[in-house]
Parts: structure tokens; C-alpha cells; sequence
């Protein structure tokens, strides 16, 4: 194809790599992902100079990068996403036959994933049921997507046993081991709050009481410690710990974690992390004996099966008292006007009843969120070491929802008391693939009306420029649009006139970012020079509106700890609270201003909302642009009192993967209650050469 792809291991890299955090063209990471991207840059060009008449050839039914692999290195086992011309498994059957095997369902976008060789994928895709292969990259895995471990930390003290621990608010971290300790003697204390990544389509098949631990001196022939997990206040069996387990952490230079077996005691259902607590009995101590404990965990390991439970609880939590706003530091609150609907008798609007889906890289289970989280959804098979270990999800969580508790009030979200889905599609170092984005938000069109999702946050990009009609991301987007949800995705980082899916895409609310200059007044505000805007494909301006992204702070537990903020060691304010910049902030402000406009006005369709967000955006300010800031800054007070129910979007052609004949449906001349793919004519979509690639992080800036 290219020069810079005949090194067999740099092409591979594309399909093991994922975009990281970027300002402009730069990457903030390692020199491989920078690599990565450049050779992601020479495919696009390579493409661009094809000839019309092979961009658009639809014989071409495989991406031009498997194909070079193919012939290169044609048993090389590689990730793709498959979508089919029609409903049937035929596809599926293929892949099998060809000695692969399907990883994922993807109905959303009436595909799959599937992982095979590049030959094998080259011969797929000359198979009358395949409209078109693509790259799907891979991620660092533990057993492949059919076995996924996740560990969960304690976050509370239980209620199972009184707990005589010394410090056992030291042991309370999410991030897990932290190095600060509580001590126990001769005591009984039980441990709670556990997270579970709830895997649909998953089953536990083994479960473990994770214990970060040490003892300082040796313990003694006829001291043990019992384990014992409590459901719903019952005991459901004991394990005995030995000493000679014990001892293998004599003294604190030898602290270990230990995995002790509890999946005999029953059978384990994702319901039971509901009230799942770990009861540590440590009455046959000598009374000379303590044990320190740096964390307590629960590792689950789910394969295929079958477990139509779930640990995900609806919040009846709401408020009807004003937010006291006189010592918020952070100003983007104010600056777009989300304090004066807080605080205005009688609705105070501050979110509740109202759902959002965050798709990124998990959440912790906080104070400042409590039970309004609802769970977190996993879609990423790495084994993860506790929820979120990178720390990007749980920041926009504080900037979506944080209700100030653990700061006293200098740091609220944009909507205090909204609820909040976590779909982790990431692993601990913030890498996921396209297929696990799809999956999430096919997920998020299956559950929306039992947890009442209105609207989704996307803080990612694809990493490589595509068609809003070739691309898996605005594909899926459009049908959660069409079904009631509103997307809200960030615009990018790359400061340039181009933007990645989902951002491209014309139904969605795009976001770009304003630097607000850590002041209340717009006076000074104006678009940062990092943002993404340009036009989309229907000639449309994009962002669609712009919101705060620059300096902003948000709570992120022993920060010290994660991924996000190991590589980024300067933005840290202090041991919990954060600082980042980007349009993956932005966004966020933007989806919380539409959960205040939806509380006020549920009946709202997505397409109401962008109207009203956009119509009612502020213009006024010396630092406006309409090329980069689209409609203009959000004004949510101006946005819930606003009395349009004018609808966006009318006339807009929809991507080529939802038409239905030879002729585009356009948005507003039919009246689609519902799209689902049964009525989709596979055959008429005229498909051109594309190049897929990875979902990154590129919505965050790393610049001065």
C-alpha cells in the first residue's frame, strides 16, 4: 500500500494501539502511540489518493490495511468488526469456518466482532453476506472476551458486624491499595460498598476476597482468620484463613494481596453485589496479634452464561433545597448559568430523576455520588485491577454529577443530583476499541427505558477520520438519537478544521471548549485554541456549542494512584482533586445542561433539546466566533426557560448505513417512531474504502 506499512510489525501496531491525549497533532503519551498515529496519518492519505472509482467500488469489501496484511503476514490473528448486508447468521457461520471465532453482537449496526487471521478475514469479506471488514483494535486482555476479572474495593464500613477496627476509614479507598493502613487485633469488622463491572451476557464463574495485608509479626500455630461474606445480613459461609497463609506477609516491606476462594460457599449472582458485604473474624487472634489491612476487595471472574440479574439499583434520591453556591471554586458552573436554575423555587433543578450514560473508562463509587450512581456496566475484557484505575471516567463523573460533599462545596458538578450509568469501555490504561463503544451504546438503546437514559456522554473520538456514512460510531449514534436519547460527544483536540467520529456526525450536539480564565464573566472568555470545529458533511457548522474545557477541577480519589495522573503528575491539585482541560470537559457541562432543560421539560425530544441548547446560546461575547464556536456558549438558565419546541435536524440525510433504498431518508420527511435494523435494505448501501482504526482519548489537552 504505502512504504511506512511494509514493516509488518509497525502495521500491526495500529491494530494494538490506542490514541492518547494530544495537543494538536502531538501525542502526550509514548513515542509507540505517536508511531501509531503517524502511520494512521499515511493511511489516510494513501486513501485519499485512490481513484474515485475505488473509494467507492463496492467489491472492495475489506479495508485496504487487511488486505496488506494478508499478504504480508496472512496468519497473523487480528481484531475486526464486521457489519452483514442482512439479518441472518450467515456471516457468523462463515467466521467459524474459517476457524474464528465472533467476540461481540453488535445489532446496533447489524454486525460483530470477530477475531481470525488476516487471511481468513480477507476471505470473509468475499462472501455474499459481508458488506464491509474493518480493523477493530485490540486491547491488552486477560483469557479473551469470554473471561473477564474485574476486582471491586470496599468503600464504606459494613453492617454485618460492628467493626473494631483501628482506622478502618484507611482501608475505605476505591482505588484499592493506597498505603495507608487499618489495624485489626482480636476484633470483628465487616467491609461493604462494593462496585461491581456488571458484564451482560456474562456469568460469574469464580469469586475471591481480595486482602492487601501484612502482619508484623509471625502469627502463631492456633491463630486463623475466617472470612465470611453477608447478603442482605446473612452469612452465607466461612473460609479459614491459616497461618501459614498469613505469614507469607510478615512485616510491611512484604505486603501482598491475597486472593482467598469464596466461590464454593454459593452460587454467585450480580445481584448479590447489592448488599454484598466481607465479615473478617479475627477472634482467634492472641491478643498480642494485629493484622493491617491496606485494602479490601472482591475479584469476580463472569465467562458466557446466563444471569438475568442485575446489580443496578434506580436512585430515588432528588432535592427540593437551593445548592449554596458562595464558596464554588470552580467557575463553569456559574459562567453558563446552571447555579440560577439550581436555586429557583419551587423546581430547583438540579438533575433528579434524570439519567445519563457515560461511556468511557469506569467510575469509582464515591461520596460525592453515592447512591445516584447506578452501576457500572463493563464492555472492555481486560482484567482490571479496581473500577476505573485510570481515572479519566471517575473526573467526568465529578464535572457531570458531583454534589460537593467530599469538598464542602467548592467543586459541584452541572447536575447535582442527576443519575449516572457507567459503561466502562476502557481498561486501566484508558485503551478500548471501537467494537467496545458500539457494544456500550447498543446496550444503552436496549436499557433506556428501564433506567430512563435521556442522554449519553461520549468524551472520545475515533482516531482516524471517516465518513459520518462509513462510521460504526455515528452509525450507532444516529440510532440512539432516533430512539430518544440525546448524544452529546466532544469536538477533539487536534485545534484543527477536522473532526473524528462521533464528532462529524450532524444529529448529534458536538462540543467545543472555552477557556473561561477561572472567572465568572465571559468579558475574557474565548474558544480554546485546542479545540476541533470545521464542517460536517451536510455543510453544518460544528461544534455545535461550546462550553468551559480549560482548567477545570474535579475529585479524583488518591489520584496518585492512577494511570491518568502517574502520567500527568503536574495537574494533580492535591491527593483527591484534579485538574484537566479539553472538550472531554466540555461535554460533560453541555450533557448536564441537558438533563436540567429534560427535568424541566421531559417530554422533549433530542432533536427539541439541540434546539433549545443552541437557539438560546449566548453570542454576546467579545471572544465569539461562529466557525469555532458554533451556536455559541451554553446559557442553560436561558435554555430551561425558553419556550421553543422548534425541532434541529430537519432535512438532514442520514448515514448511509440506516437507508433503506437507493435514495437517503432525510430527518424529518419520515416518521421514524423507532429504527431498528429490520427495515434496513443491506444491499443498497454503496460503501467506500475506509480506514478504521482506534477509539482514544484525544478530547483531553496536556498543553500549558
Amino acid at each position: 500500500m504505502i512504504a511506512a506499512n511494509q514493516n509488518i510489525s509497525g502495521v500491526h501496531a495500529i491494530y494494538r494501539q490506542k490514541g492518547d491525549f494530544m495537543t494538536n497533532t502531538t501525542v502526550h503519551h509514548n513515542d509507540r502511540k505517536t508511531f501509531t498515529l503517524f502511520i494512521a496519518a499515511l493511511i489516510i492519505v494513501a486513501t485519499a489518493l485512490l481513484p474515485a472509482s475505488a473509494r467507492t467500488q463496492t467489491s472492495a469489501r475489506v479495508h485496504p490495511l487487511i488486505l496488506q496484511l494478508a499478504a504480508q503476514a496472512p496468519n497473523e490473528t487480528i481484531e475486526v468488526i464486521v457489519q452483514k448486508r442482512d439479518k441472518s447468521v450467515d456471516a457468523e457461520t462463515v467466521v467459524q469456518q474459517l476457524g474464528g471465532i465472533v467476540t461481540k453482537d453488535l445489532h446496533i449496526i447489524n454486525g460483530f466482532a470477530a477475531r481470525l487471521t488476516a487471511q481468513a478475514a480477507q476471505q470473509l469479506g468475499t462472501h455474499a453476506s459481508i458488506n464491509w471488514v474493518s480493523p477493530d483494535a485490540a486491547v491488552q486482555q486477560a483469557g479473551g472476551p469470554q473471561n473477564t476479572k474485574f476486582t471491586t474495593w470496599t468503600t464504606k464500613i459494613g453492617t454485618a458486624m460492628p467493626n473494631g477496627f483501628s482506622n478502618p476509614n484507611n482501608v475505605l479507598s476505591p482505588v484499592g491499595k493506597n498505603g495507608t493502613y487499618g489495624s485489626g487485633g482480636k476484633v470483628k469488622g465487616a467491609f461493604g460498598g462494593f462496585m461491581p463491572e456488571y458484564a451482560p451476557g456474562l456469568a460469574i464463574t469464580k469469586m475471591e476476597v481480595a486482602l492487601r495485608f501484612y502482619t508484623p509479626k509471625a502469627l502463631g500455630t492456633t491463630e486463623s482468620v475466617k472470612i465470611m461474606p453477608y447478603i442482605g445480613g446473612a452469612a452465607v459461609g466461612t473460609v479459614t484463613l491459616t497461618p501459614a497463609q498469613l505469614n507469607t506477609a510478615l512485616g510491611a516491606q512484604s505486603a501482598r494481596t491475597l486472593y482467598v476462594d469464596i466461590s464454593s460457599l454459593r452460587t454467585w449472582r450480580w445481584s448479590d453485589f447489592t448488599t454484598l458485604e466481607i465479615l473478617i473474624d479475627q477472634s482467634a487472634l492472641s491478643t498480642k496479634s494485629t493484622i493491617f489491612y491496606d485494602a479490601v476487595g472482591v475479584r469476580a471472574t463472569a465467562n458466557t452464561g446466563t444471569d438475568t440479574s442485575s446489580p443496578l439499583v434506580m436512585s430515588s434520591s432528588a432535592s427540593n433545597t437551593p445548592v449554596n453556591t458562595s464558596v464554588l471554586s470552580n467557575v463553569f458552573n456559574q459562567a453558563v448559568r446552571a447555579t440560577d436554575v439550581w436555586n429557583e423555587a419551587p423546581a430547583y433543578l438540579q438533575g433528579s430523576g434524570v439519567t445519563v450514560a457515560l461511556i468511557d473508562s469506569g467510575v469509582f463509587q464515591t461520596k460525592n455520588i453515592g447512591p445516584r450512581i447506578l452501576g457500572q456496566v463493563n464492555f472492555n475484557s481486560a482484567e482490571h485491577n479496581s473500577n476505573d484505575q485510570y481515572g479519566h471516567g471517575t473526573f467526568l463523573a465529578g464535572v457531570l454529577t458531583d454534589d460537593g460533599t467530599q469538598s464542602g462545596g467548592k467543586y459541584i458538578g452541572i447536575a447535582p443530583q442527576m443519575n449516572l450509568l457507567s459503561l466502562r469501555v476502557s481498561d486501566d490504561s484508558g485503551m478500548s476499541t471501537e467494537s467496545d463503544v458500539v457494544n456500550a451504546m447498543q446496550w444503552v438503546n436496549d436499557n433506556k427505558v428501564a433506567y430512563n437514559i435521556r442522554v449519553v456522554n461520549m468524551s472520545l473520538n475515533s482516531s482516524v477520520w471517516q465518513s459520518y456514512n462509513t462510521s460504526p460510531l455515528d452509525a450507532a449514534a444516529e440510532i440512539l438519537w432516533f430512539n430518544g436519547i440525546v448524544v452529546i460527544t466532544s469536538a477533539g483536540n487536534n485545534g484543527t478544521a477536522t473532526l473524528y467520529p462521533p464528532a462529524n456526525d450532524p444529529f448529534v450536539i458536538t462540543v467545543g471548549a472555552t477557556n473561561d480564565v477561572s472567572t465568572i464573566s465571559l468579558t475574557d472568555d474565548s474558544v480554546a485554541s485546542f479545540s476541533a470545529f470545521g464542517m460536517d458533511e451536510t455543510g453544518r457548522v460544528k461544534p455545535d456549542i461550546v462550553a468551559p474545557g480549560s482548567s477545570i477541577i474535579a475529585y479524583l480519589p488518591d489520584n496518585n494512584n492512577l494511570t491518568i495522573s502517574i502520567n500527568h503528575p503536574a495537574n494533580r491539585v492535591d491527593a483527591d482533586y484534579f485538574r484537566m482541560s479539553g472538550t472531554s470537559m466540555s461535554a460533560p457541562i453541555v450533557a448536564g445542561g441537558a438533563v436540567l432543560l429534560l427535568q424541566a421539560n421531559p417530554s422533549l425530544t433530542p432533536d427539541q433539546v439541540k434546539y433549545r441548547l443552541t437557539a438560546t446560546a449566548n453570542k454576546n461575547w467579545p471572544g465569539y466566533n461562529s466557525s469555532t464556536a458554533g451556536a455559541g456558549y451554553l446559557d442553560v438558565y436561558a435554555a430551561v426557560h425558553g419556550t421553543s419546541t422548534q425541532s434541529a435536524n430537519t432535512g438532514l440525510p442520514t448515514s448511509a448505513m440506516l437507508w433503506t433504498g437507493s435514495t437517503p431518508p432525510v430527518w424529518g420527511s419520515v416518521n421514524w417512531s423507532s429504527v431498528n435494523w429490520s427495515s434496513v435494505n443491506w444491499s443498497s448501501v454503496n460503501w467506500s474504502s475506509v480506514n478504521w482504526s482506534s477509539v482514544n482519548w484525544s478530547s483531553d489537552y496536556w498543553g500549558p
